[in-house]
């Protein structure tokens, strides 16, 4: 099954796509070590959008699995899982890095960042959100230990992985190549994704 469209995000860039009722979107990390903020508005609201909070308590669980669908912050169906190759590690509790995040973790270095990649997307389709919601960060590995502790680790994608989500409703999805280095998220190196969308005309 070939693509309709392929978009390539490098390192600290972001795309953003109309997608409509049952197209699957795949994104993949060709090099195996790099992080997508993964974005979902309703098509035409700013007050809509997928949420992590309300996916905890909807699926009752911190990592997300083959077969579920994700919410919104409304509980509305939004994306569901359909594949994923990797080992299923996708943090579901940072915050999109940002000037504050640089600032407040020391890094002088003030790369191009995931929340201004966000608001600067929305903008182009007319849109505004007041907040910024917590991204779903794709192939970024984040554990809890047993005293309640978040930890980063290396991600445990490979060079390849995906994942695939079909589309529930028409969205807005909105992908950022996250270009941080804090906690290594990205294992140092940041090397960029790629996003397929497939028709749902010709599933």
């Amino acid at each position: 099954m070939k693509p309709k469209n392929t978009h390539q995000v490098g390192p600290g860039e972001v795309v953003g796509l109309e997608v409509k009722t049952n197209a699957l979107v795949r994104v993949l990390t060709p090099y195996g070590c790099q992080v997508v903020d993964t974005w979902g508005f309703h098509i035409s609201s700013d007050i809509e959008y997928l949420s992590m909070a309300h996916n905890h308590t909807a699926l009752y669980r911190t990592r997300f699995k083959v077969g579920d669908t994700l919410v919104s912050n409304k509980f509305t169906p939004l994306l569901r899982l359909e594949n994923d190759t990797t080992d299923g590690f996708h943090d579901s509790f940072h915050a999109a890095c940002s000037m504050g995040s640089y600032s407040f973790f020391g890094e002088t270095n003030h790369h191009p960042n995931c929340e201004d990649n966000l608001r600067q997307t929305l903008k182009e389709y007319g849109l505004e959100c007041q907040i910024t919601p917590p991204p779903w960060n794709l192939f970024e590995r984040s554990v809890i230990d047993e005293r309640g502790r978040l930890h980063d680790e290396a991600t445990g994608s490979t060079a390849g992985d995906f994942v695939e989500l079909r589309v529930e409703r028409d969205l807005l999805l909105i992908f950022s190549a996250c270009r941080s280095t804090v906690g290594n998220i990205n294992n140092g190196r940041p090397l960029g994704a790629e996003i397929w969308v497939f028709d749902p005309e010709i599933q």
